[in-house]
């Protein structure tokens, strides 16, 4: 009888490694298709100048829209992570020093890259928030070039971005938000210039940096790394105007206790007080 259980026990075992083997294989084959997958974006000829007002202002937008963030204040790029099983994520350095980046980087290719999220073979990039940056102005997208062009050589070299079985697994399953540029319509046309101004329109300008964590209703999300609901139903609602202000510049709730990381008050505390106040009208008119 002991026999005939371990028997059994052992065949249900292999059964289960089997069909595990057989689901990764088929998620391996998905998500490596996925990467190969080639998007067909419209050229847009970006006539880039490096003036003083166009390079300070690209200065601030590479703070203001997250950029130094993941890329680094000097741009030369940083894992932010890596963990054994699941894999490795790398900012890239995008100096012209060594480990930057390739010669021949074309004015296209850093539109591809930053509001398509794409490489300049169509192939797409990984964990790069591009749904963020898909209707950039073509005056901040110019100056974010502009500046990015003429920054200062960074002599970084970092190991490429590598997905393991837990990645493959988790974006197979559609838990973990690799290719941006699968959700973006690449044909929508983003305006050439945005009116500042403490307005709903130029406050959801400004909070399309906002909408890869809060969602772009700016509900949030649930689950294990649940984001806060910022409409006028969540916590802003709850905040007064100064308290709102105070919270994206400390990075510390009006009780004293500090924000969360991922939560990037290092940007939003440089945002301009009209972009401050405009992000917060538009948030209460949602």
């Amino acid at each position: 009888m002991l026999k005939k259980i371990l028997k059994w026990t052992a065949r249900t075992l292999l059964l289960i490694v089997l069909l595990a083997l057989g689901y990764y294989t088929k998620a391996y084959i998905s998500v490596q298709g996925r990467l190969k997958k080639t998007y067909a974006i419209k050229p847009l000829n970006l006539n880039i100048t490096s003036d003083s007002a166009t390079i300070a202002l690209g200065k601030r937008l590479i703070t203001t829209k997250g950029c130094t963030d993941c890329h680094g204040k000097d741009l030369g790029g940083q894992t932010f992570f890596e963990q054994k099983g699941m894999g490795r994520l790398v900012a890239r350095n995008l100096t012209r020093g060594k480990g930057g980046i390739r010669e021949g980087f074309t004015t296209e290719d850093w539109v591809k890259a930053i509001r398509n999220g794409v490489q300049h073979d169509g192939t797409p990039l990984i964990f790069m928030p591009s749904g963020d940056y898909n209707q950039l102005s073509d005056t901040d997208l110019r100056a974010i070039i502009a500046y990015c062009q003429q920054a200062p050589p960074v002599n970084r070299v970092h190991e490429p971005c590598d997905l393991g079985p837990g990645a493959i697994v988790l974006t197979d399953l559609g838990q973990l938000d690799l290719f941006q540029a699968e959700k973006i319509d690449h044909n929508l046309t983003p305006p050439l210039a945005v009116k500042e101004g403490v307005t709903v329109d130029f406050g959801k300008y400004v909070a399309q940096v906002c909408s890869h964590c809060h969602q772009p209703n700016m509900k949030g999300t649930t689950g294990d790394h649940a984001t806060p609901d910022i409409s006028s139903t969540g916590i802003s609602s709850k905040w007064t105007d100064e308290q709102f202000f105070r919270t994206l510049r400390t990075g510390k709730r009006p009780d004293g206790t500090a924000l969360k990381a991922p939560m990037p008050w290092q940007m939003t505390a440089a945002f301009s007080d009209t972009e401050m106040r405009a992000l917060r009208t538009y948030l209460k008119s949602i």
